[in-house]
């Protein structure tokens, strides 16, 4: 993907904990779509990283707009 910006370690640090934690998240897509799941893995491919979902879909995390999910009571919102 030319021009394939990686996103703030910041921002990674919470799809990590999605993921770890299994917790349920609404992801935004760039495009508007949402998918309502739980994040399986992360992984690279060609120097693009991915979000696997439980559901089974492939995003990349150059196209997520926001991420929702609770996190130790407190609703999260996290743009990217």
């Amino acid at each position: 993907m030319t021009g394939y910006q990686p996103i703030s370690c910041d921002l990674y640090d919470w799809l990590e904990i999605a993921a770890r934690w299994q917790l349920p998240v609404t992801l935004t897509g760039r495009d508007g779509r949402q998918w309502a799941d739980r994040i399986r893995t992360i992984e690279a491919r060609e120097g693009v990283e991915y979000l696997l979902l439980q559901g089974g879909e492939r995003l990349s995390l150059a196209d997520l707009a926001s991420l929702e999910l609770l996190w130790q009571g407190e609703e999260k919102r996290i743009r990217f």
